[in-house]
């Protein structure tokens, strides 16, 4: 063998080495007009989906961030006034969440969810012109409830067109907007309140929702052309008539089918169908126990040896734990080709650790750990929602409706449930009481994970036996046999 075929033959092997690698970390191996198809999904469906989360979730931050920059003293809202800001939005969010899925059956998403958005974008600017503490709190409600319909149709839609080894990451990385959005809202405020603060007349805080108004504005225009709709339905002008048949050439080889008509009998059967509950009280569970980072500072600011400055930085460590676990658990789980229990057990596991160290308070350096340590269990809600778009694979309706009941039901309890156990007044700072009934909580969220498994085995054994047979049985409670790839 000569000197240059030698080099040919470890240049190929470097370039097979270096594609193995690559095919480890985004999606496995496929033929090369599937990685394009992907790619271009990615480009237009992801980039409008996490720009617009993004947005939403600056919002969300800005109102506290407006509150302490002016609009406390501008309109002068006092007592308990600044709670019910988070109690209106709250409202608001629960009441639009359920029929906006429902309208997202009866509609298309490419018309729907844009429209939305751009009115969510006219109450942001009208948060500028507000004169009272009434007519915040009525911008409140609305806001909340358009920006109900945007996280749980993201996740609708991205069901409908990626596959089992694509969906837990990409719904990670939407998730992960809210990561940047925490981080950035307060230089966000710092800077606009330092150049705008006066100008043209207006308050600092006051510019802070006009600029939030204007970088939202394209969201609503790019969802317009950016949003596919299904694979079966779509229009999207990014589309090639051949490619639109690999796109649901891909979903009809997960048995991931053309959405219907709602009618009442599918609301009988998505109603007497197992995920509805088993998923809700799952989700119910989830968002409890992710609650205490949230009271970190307020321990933090009760053992008078840290600056303002430290323990508004502490809790940002949390934000990047989180940012990394959640990007972890995802990869993982698609890597390992759709494996969804087996990784929402390690953040499950991690919760109940930092859950129990923190009721016990045995030190500060283990309380400490216990705050931080929870924030590396918000990773298993996209693992959760991928495995629910797997277990409702085909029925869209049924999807869209246990995605929006389960949100609903989660925001409603944690609307609730903290201010009880985790009462700032009474119980602070060592929140004896609550941490002590979210272990017990803890528990509930790890036993549900296999309480999951035990019906999603039910129905592969039963799919298989009115097939003859027919389809692999696995053991290891994944969907494989309605999701696995071909």
């Amino acid at each position: 063998m000569n000197e240059d075929s030698s080099l040919n033959i470890r240049d190929q092997h470097r370039r097979s080495k270096w594609t193995r690698i690559q095919e480890i970390i985004w999606d496995g191996p496929r033929p090369e007009v599937e990685k394009r198809l992907v790619q271009r999904l990615d480009i237009f469906l992801m980039t409008w989906a996490t720009y617009g989360y993004f947005v939403r979730l600056l919002d969300s931050g800005n109102i506290t961030n407006a509150y302490v920059s002016g609009m406390k003293e501008d309109l002068n809202i006092h007592g308990n006034q600044y709670n019910l800001l988070t109690t209106f939005f709250t409202c608001g969010y629960l009441v639009g969440q359920i029929p906006s899925q429902l309208l997202l059956t009866k509609f298309r998403p490419s018309y729907y969810l844009p429209a939305v958005e751009f009115l969510w974008t006219i109450i942001t600017f009208c948060f500028a012109a507000v004169q009272s503490t009434k007519q915040v709190f009525a911008l409140r409600f609305l806001i909340g409830m358009l920006e109900s319909p945007f996280a749980v149709g993201v996740i609708t839609l991205m069901g409908s067109w990626y596959t089992p080894r694509e969906l837990a990451k990409r719904i990670a990385i939407f998730y992960s907007a809210s990561y940047a959005a925490s981080m950035f809202s307060g230089y966000l405020q710092a800077g606009i309140y330092q150049g705008l603060d006066g100008h043209l007349g207006l308050p600092g805080w006051r510019w802070l929702f006009i600029f939030c108004g204007i970088i939202s504005l394209p969201t609503s225009i790019w969802g317009l052309y950016a949003i596919p709709d299904s694979p079966y339905t779509t229009r999207a002008r990014w589309l090639s008539g051949d490619s639109k048949q690999l796109y649901i050439d891909r979903m009809k080889n997960i048995d991931r089918r053309a959405p219907a008509p709602l009618s009442w009998a599918k609301i009988r059967k998505t109603m007497t169908h197992w995920p509805i509950y088993i998923i809700s009280l799952m989700l119910i569970f989830h968002c409890l126990v992710t609650q205490p980072l949230n009271y970190f500072a307020v321990w933090l600011k009760s053992l008078n040896r840290f600056s303002v400055y430290q323990i508004n930085l502490f809790p940002t460590a949390g934000q990047a734990l989180g940012l990394v676990t959640t990007l972890a658990y995802a990869w993982v789980s698609d890597g390992l080709g759709g494996k969804r229990w087996q990784a929402m057990v390690v953040p499950a596991t991690c919760n109940f650790v930092g859950m129990v160290t923190v009721a016990s308070g045995a030190s500060y350096g283990a309380t400490f750990f216990g705050y931080l340590i929870n924030a590396a269990t918000w990773g298993l809600w996209p693992v959760l929602y991928a495995w629910v778009n797997e277990i409702c694979h085909d029925d869209a309706e049924e999807r869209a409706t246990v995605i929006g009941v389960a949100q609903t039901l989660g925001q409603a309890f944690i609307a609730w449930v903290p201010v009880v156990i985790l009462n700032v007044g009474k119980y602070a700072p060592k929140f004896k009481l609550g941490f002590t009934v979210m272990s017990v909580l803890s528990v509930c969220e790890f036993g549900m994970i296999f309480v999951i498994k035990y019906f999603v085995d039910r129905d592969m054994k039963a799919s298989a036996v009115v097939e003859n047979g027919v389809g692999r049985i696995g053991s290891d409670g994944d969907s494989q046999v309605v999701t696995q790839e071909k």
